[in-house]
């Protein structure tokens, strides 16, 4: 997770596209929807995981939340 936030600011949705998953698809866009959203809410998790031990800041701007290291 650290890993593909790297020095970046990114949405828990370009986390996800970013992350290894274990899914018969070539890319993040052959993803079923129900499986993008499955793998959103898991980064999320991590995120959040991350947030609490204070290795990653959640921002938010407006309706807008991101992450960074």
């Amino acid at each position: 997770m650290l890993e593909v936030l790297g020095k970046n600011t990114m949405s828990a949705y370009d986390i996800a596209a970013k992350m290894t998953w274990d899914i018969d698809c070539e890319n993040w866009e052959q993803f079923p929807i129900a499986q993008k959203w499955f793998a959103v809410g898991e980064a999320i998790a991590h995120l959040r995981y991350l947030e609490s031990e204070g290795r990653i800041r959640r921002n938010i701007a407006g309706e807008i939340v991101t992450f960074s290291a």
